[in-house]
């Protein structure tokens, strides 16, 4: 008797990546993207917070939350999406602290990087390697990841918002912003 063993899993994309961009140059007078899903309320209160940081800094804010990825729901958050994308300098899509989360974070990063404008998917460190694998399978595996602490839903909201200050620098870091 024969037994074949399946291997459940896509075949490795070529090596090849596609082009990743960054801001390079100030953060004054850009509108900056900051996607959220409406889960978290940790991230919530991060995209919260570098509101009123990126206002102070000069940019605009432009804040999306998306909503489910099927249906009729998937065909209005797509729209959403892509209407964001066209309407925003630069984001950071989050948060990845889910397998699905994550998923849907990097998939709308990488919205931003096929429109040509500088993206970051902002992801728990216990996700990390789920969203630069996802990242890599959409052929975008150079997708710039800004990790965050683990777990971050269980915390006070006043140490989140000091999780959101202390990364904030980071996040411009990140994307590219030069003073």
């Amino acid at each position: 008797m024969t037994i074949t063993i399946r291997v459940p899993t896509a075949p490795r994309r070529s090596a090849e990546v596609a082009p990743t961009f960054t801001v390079d140059g100030p953060l004054a007078g850009l509108k900056v993207g900051l996607r959220h899903e409406g889960s978290w309320r940790s991230w919530m209160w991060i995209v919260d917070e570098w509101t009123d940081l990126l206002r102070a800094d000069g940019a605009e804010p432009v804040v999306l939350e998306a909503g489910g990825r099927v249906g009729d729901e998937g065909v209005e958050t797509r729209a959403a999406v892509a209407e964001w994308v066209e309407s925003i300098d630069c984001g950071v899509s989050g948060l990845g602290t889910c397998g699905s989360c994550t998923s849907n974070s990097v998939h709308d990063a990488v919205s931003l990087e096929r429109a040509k404008k500088p993206a970051v998917v902002a992801v728990c460190e216990e996700f990390e390697t789920h969203g630069r694998n996802m990242a890599h399978s959409l052929g975008h595996g150079d997708l710039k990841h800004l990790v965050l602490p683990y777990p971050l839903e269980n915390r006070p909201e006043k140490e989140i918002r000091e999780i959101a200050n202390e990364y904030y620098p980071k996040f411009l870091e990140v994307l590219g912003v030069k003073a």
